[in-house]
């Protein structure tokens, strides 16, 4: 895996990526498991070259899920909430959105981010046993985006699995 795999679902503008200082961080491998320090230092070394982009963190908070650092995901999904949310008028608290269906060719920029950070938040609380409030999360995904654009389907898959094993 290279830096740049953690940017796959919310890539960086290509005018973002012309430095070559940029490209070499974006090239370097990557251990998200096994030596996470150095994962965290390549994207805190792009942060800092292109300052405080939604992207990154994203990007960040993907690498503290898989190394199962879920409360420093959880702690940035809901900086990208808050970050993606404001331009669109929505509150970084999800429980406030009303539960209308978004129009899937509505689902883009800030509005994809928003929605990709509540499927992550979902999968977080899942890995740290908050299972009460994955569930919550994943219903509001569905009610926002029932067309599954930012594929939600997949961690309420996980979630309905590890409901029926409690059963």
């Amino acid at each position: 895996m290279e830096v740049r795999d953690l940017f796959s679902d919310a890539p960086l503008p290509a005018d973002k990526i012309t430095s070559l200082a940029v490209q070499q961080l974006l090239r370097e491998p990557i251990n998200v498991v096994d030596d996470w320090q150095w994962a965290e230092s390549l994207l805190r070394g792009v942060d800092l070259i292109l300052g405080g982009r939604i992207e990154v963190k994203i990007a960040l908070y993907k690498m503290f899920a898989y190394s199962n650092r879920h409360a420093d995901a959880e702690q940035l999904i809901l900086q990208v909430l808050k970050q993606a949310g404001e331009p669109l008028g929505w509150s970084d608290d999800w429980r406030a959105l009303p539960g209308r269906p978004l129009d899937s060719a509505s689902i883009v920029g800030n509005t994809r981010m928003y929605l990709y950070s509540l499927k992550a938040l979902g999968f977080v609380s899942l890995r740290s046993g908050q299972i009460d409030q994955a569930i919550a999360v994943l219903h509001k995904l569905q009610q926002l985006d029932p067309h599954d654009e930012v594929g939600g389907s997949v961690v309420q898959g996980m979630a309905n699995s590890l409901l029926e094993e409690d059963d």
